[in-house]
């Protein structure tokens, strides 16, 4: 094996690991989902926990894969790629990491609508505690300004209900 296919191999089971760590990824990620509609904190939490150790592992997995581009004098990015595809002379290498580059790409992005997905609805769940929060309070919504730290703010007094 050249040394160009033995980078390529390098990378190739890099990519196929890559793909078990983003499966693990999503599958943290649909937990999360439920958590966050049954409002489980506790088990967000683990999720959470659990979801920081997959990315470090994904982190290190990326590190590695450009670490191979890196020492064989090419970019890290996709153009290197293609370079080391296009002067890599085992065929049947080159169509296995295809196939699994593409599987790498198609899980990452599933990945990320899921993580997207999930932010959203974490979002929806806050703005509708703060708007509960702000009833509560007997404050009206449109009395909440920035602070300089970011935070909202309450800039009139309490309105009667609040006074109840």
């Amino acid at each position: 094996m050249t040394d160009l296919s033995s980078t390529l191999s390098a990378i190739d089971a890099l990519a196929y690991e890559g793909i078990s760590i983003l499966g693990r990824l999503k599958v943290l990620l649909d937990q999360e989902l439920e958590a966050l509609k049954s409002r489980e904190i506790d088990l967000i939490h683990s999720i959470n926990l659990e979801k920081q150790g997959v990315l470090s592992q994904f982190d290190q997995n990326n590190r590695s894969r450009a670490e191979h581009l890196i020492q064989t004098g090419l970019p890290v990015s996709k153009d290197g790629l293609d370079s080391l595809i296009a002067q890599t002379q085992n065929k049947a290498l080159i169509i296995q990491f295809t196939s699994h580059w593409n599987d790498l790409e198609t899980i990452l992005k599933a990945t990320m609508d899921a993580n997207q997905r999930n932010e959203q609805v974490l979002m929806r769940n806050s703005h509708n505690l703060d708007k509960l929060l702000s009833v509560l309070r007997g404050q009206k919504p449109s009395n909440s300004l920035y602070t300089a730290k970011g935070a909202k703010g309450n800039y009139t007094g309490q309105s009667h209900i609040g006074k109840a």
